[in-house]
């Protein structure tokens, strides 16, 4: 960090020479994240540091994505929510980007306590909305937007697990369902987050509302805003239940019924729903699909042993019921 520090001192924030690291840690996604802050004082930066190669990968979509929304110029404050980064470069073999640090912290830990994780939730899809309605525009679901909502997620899931008797021949069949519903359709498309759930939003102590949203290397723009909204509502049920988001997304397509404020947010944010472009069933498979095959793809080829344990929970239980 030393070294980092001084390469970039030109670049960075007066006082950021004085910052030392106040925390650490390694994401499922192999991506070091370090909080620094000079003592006795709030953080003032946040460095990310890949460590694989599929962490590199990662780190330049995001990086790609950031630029994009803080140049839009739509979304006003909205913008001030969204990492900022300062600089970026190279150490040795070590890549790096450097954020402005965003004030507040996660607290997903208050998720188990139902009237706190009501208002998170409520907040949660309003901010997010805000960004799917500024860039959203109707597009017509031609063979370009079907390959990349449907095809290409599939062939990736079929890269790692085809060769499994049972795998393709359901992807086949979902290819085809999804085929089915989107083709010649017209939907309203979007900038989306792509893993919007509370763990990567940061509240400050005095607000309820989120004041910033974080890691956005699966964000795309004329993405679907369903795939936010039921990853909002169904992973908070994987951090209440314990389960595998694969199991709570099988309950939900084999008639589990919505809670009254999922229902809520749904009524209220749902467009899919407004508009009758799609059912319940499609869009939860598409979201699932998006889901799933991303994961795939940050995978090492071959996939190993971890990967095969998750895909056993996340993706063999949706196959089963297709």
């Amino acid at each position: 960090m030393p070294r980092i520090l001084a390469t970039e001192s030109r670049s960075l924030p007066r006082g950021a020479l004085r910052a030392v690291v106040v925390r650490a840690q390694l994401t499922s996604t192999d991506m070091a994240v370090l909080m620094l802050a000079p003592v006795h004082e709030p953080p003032c930066l946040v460095v990310k540091m890949p460590m694989s190669a599929e962490a590199v990968d990662g780190l330049e979509r995001e990086t790609g994505a950031l630029t994009a929304l803080r140049a839009d110029l739509r979304l006003g404050a909205w913008r001030d929510l969204i990492p900022r980064p300062c600089t970026s470069g190279q150490v040795g073999v070590q890549s790096y980007r450097i954020d402005a640090a965003l004030i507040g912290g996660p607290i997903q830990d208050r998720v188990k306590h139902a009237a706190a994780r009501g208002v998170m939730l409520e907040t949660a899809a309003e901010t997010i909305d805000v960004l799917h309605r500024t860039t959203a525009t109707r597009v017509f679901c031609d063979a370009g937007l079907a390959r990349r909502w449907v095809d290409e997620p599939v062939d990736e899931l079929l890269r790692h697990g085809g060769r499994r008797r049972s795998v393709a021949p359901a992807l086949e069949r979902l290819r085809a369902e999804l085929h089915e519903s989107l083709g010649g359709g017209m939907f309203f498309a979007a900038w989306i987050h792509g893993d919007y759930w509370l763990g990567n939003l940061l509240f400050s102590v005095e607000r309820s509302a989120p004041v910033g949203i974080v890691d956005w290397d699966r964000a795309a723009p004329l993405e679907l805003p369903l795939h936010d909204l039921l990853h909002l509502l169904l992973y908070t049920r994987r951090l209440v239940s314990g389960e595998e988001l694969g199991q709570v997304i099988r309950r939900q397509l084999t008639g589990a019924a919505w809670s009254p404020q999922e229902q809520r947010l749904l009524d209220r944010y749902a467009v899919w729903r407004r508009d009758g472009s799609l059912s319940d069933r499609n869009a939860l498979l598409l979201y699932w699909l998006r889901h799933v095959a991303l994961h795939a793809r940050q995978q090492p080829s071959p996939a190993g042993y971890r990967y095969r344990l998750w895909e056993r929970r996340n993706v063999d239980p949706i196959l089963a019921v297709l």
